[in-house]
């Protein structure tokens, strides 16, 4: 994604990409600002819509702990160590943010024994089946 592409206009950015903490002013022009900045803009074309605040602050938590798990599966792929457990937790935290956003699907159990009941649908059709003999 790159700012010209991305339909979302500057007002819409500028929610998620100013970033001042304890007063200062987050510089943007390094690697790994550069980098967060891509991947806040792809979560933001996804949610396809200005976001709220509340969107905006998930939006950079998300970027965040992708960046973080980026960053170390660039550390896997190049031989170096790095942080297994903390990677795990990253990864966690990363799903539930995008589950959150509504950008990804909870899982669940979808075998029959993970089934909280009948289908009612599915046990009118067996009633009427018979076999032909």
């Amino acid at each position: 994604m790159t700012m010209t592409d991305n339909h979302l206009d500057t007002a819409d950015l500028a929610a998620v990409f100013n970033l001042e903490i304890a007063g200062r002013k987050v510089d943007g022009r390094t690697v790994a600002a550069r980098s967060f900045r891509v991947i806040a803009g792809d979560l933001m074309d996804q949610l396809a819509r200005q976001p709220k605040p509340s969107e905006a602050v998930m939006i950079r938590q998300a970027a965040t702990l992708a960046f973080l798990c980026d960053r170390d599966t660039a550390c896997l792929i190049a031989g170096e160590k790095f942080d297994e457990e903390n990677y795990r937790r990253n990864t966690q935290a990363l799903g539930a943010v995008l589950i959150k956003l509504g950008m990804a699907a909870k899982s669940r159990d979808v075998t029959k024994g993970g089934s909280k009941g009948g289908d009612a649908f599915a046990d009118a059709i067996n009633a009427t089946y018979s076999v032909a003999r």
